[in-house]
C-alpha cells in the first residue's frame, strides 16, 4: 500500500496556540476546519510513493536540511484559494531561506522521479476545506515563527489529526 507523502515545516506549539487564539477571535471558520495539529506549510507534495523510493527522498531531504538554515516566517495574511475552496494563513513575503530550500528540494528530488510543481510556490497553512469564500485580511500583528526543522509526513485516512510526521530533519 502507498501513502500520500509530503515535505513540510510544522509550527511549534507556541505558534500553533497563538494562531488558534487569533483565529478564534476573528470568527468561526465555515466549512470543515482543519485540525490545529494538522496545520503545516507544505514545501513539496510527493504523492503516493512506493517504499523503495523513500530512501532517495530521505537522502535528498537530509542533505537539503544540512545546506539550509532555520528561518523566520511571519504569518500576516488570511486568504482563500477559490479552486480548492480552502482558506489559508500565510506570509505576505516568502523568506529567501524558505524559497532557497524549496528550490533545492525540487532540483534534487528530480533524481528520485519527483517532478517540480509548475505553479509558483506560495507558503500557507490550510485552515479549512469546503469553504465558498473568506474575505482576505491582514493580521495587524504578524504571528512570528522560527522554522527549525523540515519534516517528511503522510496523511492517514479517516483520522483526526490526519497527518503524521515520519521523519524530522533539523535545520541548523
Amino acid at each position: 500500500m502507498t501513502e500520500r507523502r509530503f515535505l513540510a515545516i510544522w509550527p511549534d506549539t507556541p505558534t500553533r496556540c497563538e494562531l488558534e487564539r487569533r483565529l478564534a477571535a476573528l470568527a468561526p471558520l465555515p466549512g470543515r476546519p482543519a485540525h490545529p495539529l494538522d496545520w503545516q506549510v507544505t514545501l513539496i507534495f510527493l504523492g503516493a510513493l512506493e517504499p523503495e523510493r523513500l530512501a532517495c527522498i530521505d537522502a535528498v531531504a537530509g542533505d537539503a536540511a544540512t545546506r539550509a538554515r532555520s528561518f523566520d516566517l511571519e504569518l500576516d495574511r488570511i486568504g482563500h484559494f477559490a479552486r480548492s475552496r480552502a482558506p489559508w494563513c500565510g506570509p505576505t513575503r516568502t523568506p529567501e531561506s524558505l524559497a532557497r530550500l524549496v528550490t533545492d528540494l525540487q532540483a534534487h528530488l528530480a533524481g528520485c522521479g519527483i517532478e517540480p510543481e509548475p505553479r509558483p510556490y506560495r507558503p500557507h497553512l490550510t485552515l479549512a476545506r469546503k469553504v465558498r469564500a473568506v474575505p482576505a485580511l491582514e493580521l495587524h500583528t504578524p504571528i512570528g515563527w522560527t522554522a527549525r526543522e523540515l519534516v517528511l509526513a503522510h496523511g492517514v485516512t479517516g483520522e483526526r489529526p490526519r497527518y503524521r510526521i515520519r521523519h524530522r530533519y533539523p535545520l541548523p
